[in-house]
């Protein structure tokens, strides 16, 4: 065994030391203890939330802290937090069995649009610059409203409007008429805007689907090839510069609405 093969080793073993086992450590009590009341793990497993999160991060989600609503009641314990807008949360659409992750950018009561690409809620821009960003070439339908996909949009109760084809909406609107968000919803929408299915395409999200609020990326890992023997670039895959970095709200972000 040459120098630089031990010198590797050790390298490695410093590193699971050092780096590694006090995680693993962490995950044991969180997964023993902790997991079936406060938090839940994710994997992030595409790209609809980049820069923020970026496939291949994994990610803890505080699952209280919108509340435990008591079943066949609406009465909710708990609830230290309202769902609030610039929130990263994680939830079940109706129209999916699968988790999905994006930010709140409006609540119910609220009205939202989008021309181009600038969101506005309540009639006011909303400053999301420092963490969306928008495809430089894209043919994704970027006013919203109408909705981009309304095959998925229940009938009636005020949505009718934003069913509508695009030129029929503009027609109908030539003013616009932006989208109120019916009661015991939210608006979702990913970062990465131009790369997001979110209430655009689906609609509002009832706050009974949200399961919690993202808070912190635990581990992270780039998704590039590397054999299970081959440990140097399994290792230079891992992202430590993401590992404990915290899920910022922004909600600063819409402090005039």
């Amino acid at each position: 065994m040459n120098k630089t093969t031990l010198s590797k080793q050790e390298k490695l073993k410093k590193w699971f030391r050092e780096q590694a086992l006090p995680i693993v450590v962490l995950l044991v009590l969180m997964f023993g203890f902790v997991r079936p009341f406060v938090v839940e793990a994710y994997r992030i497993p595409s790209g609809s939330m980049e820069d923020t999160l970026l496939v291949g991060d994994h990610i803890f989600v505080c699952k209280f802290v919108y509340g435990v609503k008591i079943p066949g009641t609406d009465i909710r314990i708990f609830d230290v937090h309202q769902p609030a807008r610039g929130d990263v949360f994680v939830f079940i659409p109706s129209h999916d069995e699968r988790h999905f992750i994006k930010r709140i950018v409006a609540i119910e009561g609220d009205t939202v649009e989008t021309r181009g690409d600038t969101l506005y809620v309540n009639g006011e821009i909303v400053d999301d610059s420092t963490y969306t960003k928008h495809l430089k070439f894209s043919h994704v339908k970027r006013d919203f409203p109408p909705f981009r996909s309304p095959e998925y949009i229940p009938t009636g109760e005020g949505f009718d409007d934003y069913t509508l084809t695009a030129s029929q909406f503009r027609r109908k609107f030539p003013d616009g008429k932006p989208f109120v968000v019916p009661k015991g919803t939210v608006f979702a929408m990913g970062d990465n805007r131009d790369l997001s299915s979110d209430s655009r395409t689906w609609g509002p999200v009832s706050v009974d689907d949200i399961k919690g609020q993202a808070f912190m990326i635990w581990w992270s890992i780039a998704d590039r090839p590397a054999k299970f023997w081959e440990v140097w670039k399994l290792v230079d895959n891992i992202r430590f510069n993401r590992i404990g970095k915290l899920i910022r709200s922004q909600s600063d972000s819409f402090k005039k609405n």
